[in-house]
């Protein structure tokens, strides 16, 4: 699969998730309206594009359950800029860069947020839990149900049964297509120990959520 780049940067100051389809209704968005990426380089793709065209899946159609985008990604960048004569442009590509590589790393659930976020690796944004996803939801609340939809699924097919203790952070893709990549604790039934997983999880444009994968996070790749 090709790595490829999205969108411009995303503030804690963003608008609810319903401003996209003409604000007609509440759908599961991007905080702000979506934009497909804008590319700054031709290496960079639209998300969509992580299938060939005659493969897309319908906009409605669930993805594959326990299988993971990120397998088989591989980090490539632009030439390293000197970080002393760094334009605001240079400073973005600079950051974007780490961040991308951050990203293909965790397989989307970390980047560091003290870097600049102006172009978003597949559009996936770190968001701020206490950022209102709904009028009367914030993130935390949202990625607790999104959660509790992967965990039901994990719970069905695997071993050890986990329960949810709480959002550790978060990261999120708008899009009629849109996915929640979110990491949290857990314990393992009956009487383990916390343990810190992963869930992820698309809603698609008719509002229904789907589990796409929840495991242990794994551990951090040698630098």
């Amino acid at each position: 699969m090709e790595t490829k780049k999205e969108g411009d940067s995303r503030k804690e100051t963003a608008e609810p998730m319903e401003v996209v389809v003409n604000s007609k209704r509440k759908a599961e968005f991007e905080p702000e309206e979506y934009e497909e990426e804008e590319e700054y380089d031709e290496e960079y793709e639209e998300e969509e594009d992580e299938w060939e065209e005659s493969e897309k899946p319908d906009i409605l159609q669930a993805p594959e359950w326990d299988v993971d985008s990120f397998d088989g990604v591989e980090y490539y960048s632009s030439p390293d800029v000197q970080l002393s004569t760094l334009s605001d442009e240079e400073e973005a590509i600079h950051d974007y860069n780490i961040i991308k590589r951050q990203l293909i790393d965790s397989k989307g659930f970390y980047a560091d947020t003290n870097l600049k976020h102006i172009y978003h690796y597949k559009g996936i944004c770190p968001m701020s839990m206490d950022v209102m996803a709904y009028p009367d939801r914030t993130f935390r609340d949202y990625w607790e149900e999104m959660v509790h939809v992967c965990l039901e699924r994990h719970n069905q097919d695997k071993d050890p049964k986990v329960e949810f203790v709480e959002i550790v952070r978060g990261h999120y893709r708008g899009g009629p297509r849109s996915k929640s990549y979110i990491t949290f604790m857990a314990r393992e039934k009956p009487d383990g120990p916390l343990v810190v997983y992963q869930a992820k999880a698309m809603v698609t444009l008719d509002t229904k959520r789907h589990p796409i994968l929840c495991r242990p996070t794994p551990p951090r790749p040698n630098p």
